[in-house]
């Protein structure tokens, strides 16, 4: 139901995304002093897609809150924002620009929750259609 949500969200804005560009959803959890340090969604090469797509958006989806000052932002330190999580609460951005090139100013960061907990879904989507029957081999790291 998320992911058809979400394809649903971007439809009615008018950017054109079928369900089966979405990419397996993936659930994260932080606990207090875990963090997940700046880096892209989009894959800087084709060689670091799972299927040769290329990751045009990211929606989180914010599964716990944590009040401001109390850690968690999603952080963009070429925006100077940050955003504390809301339970229910989503947030939209382009990792690639119009022509498909990788947007730099999407560098983001998981900031450590200084008590508590943090959970998020990460929803990617891609842009072209992503099948996992096609094989996840290339998505898991060993």
């Amino acid at each position: 139901k998320i992911s058809s949500r979400v394809a649903a969200m971007f439809a009615a804005s008018g950017v054109d995304v079928n369900i089966e560009f979405i990419e397996p959803l993936q659930l994260v959890r932080y606990q207090a002093s875990e963090r997940f340090g700046p880096h892209h969604d989009y894959h800087a090469t084709g060689e670091s897609s799972v299927q040769g797509e290329q990751r045009a958006f990211t929606f989180l989806l914010f599964g716990s809150t944590l009040p401001p000052g109390q850690g968690g932002e999603t952080h963009f330190p070429h925006l100077g924002v940050s955003v504390s999580p809301t339970l229910g609460d989503g947030l939209v951005w382009a990792n690639v620009d119009g022509e498909g090139e990788p947007n730099e100013r999407s560098l983001h960061e998981g900031r450590p929750p200084l008590t508590g907990e943090k959970i998020a879904i990460n929803v990617w989507i891609a842009d072209q259609a992503f099948s996992v029957g096609k094989g996840m081999s290339a998505a898991v790291v060993t």
